[in-house]
């Protein structure tokens, strides 16, 4: 084996070495109070958002929270108009 061949592969074991016990500090960091606290936490969300953005990944709406009423009278189908005659409340007099 050459020189140059032989460093290349200590390098890229170093490398991989390096790549795996920061994986595992940062796996233990994460579940830490200054995590949750850090500025580079905010930095990563807003680098993953942009990075997202680029192939069209979006964050979806929140859900929309279906509104009821307490009144007991159903709702018009149309409510932008006076009520259909099927709607209207019996007038008995």
């Amino acid at each position: 084996m050459s020189l140059p061949a032989a460093i290349t592969i200590a390098v890229t074991i170093l490398i991989a070495i390096a790549a795996v016990l920061a994986f595992r500090w940062f796996h233990r960091y994460r579940y830490t109070e200054a995590w949750r606290k850090s500025e580079f936490r905010g930095a990563a969300f807003g680098m993953l958002m942009w990075f997202g953005g680029i192939f069209g990944h979006r964050v979806p709406p929140p859900p929309q929270t279906k509104v009821e009423f307490a009144s007991g009278r159903p709702i018009a189908e149309d409510s932008g108009g006076p009520p259909f005659p099927h709607n209207t409340p019996d007038d008995k007099e």
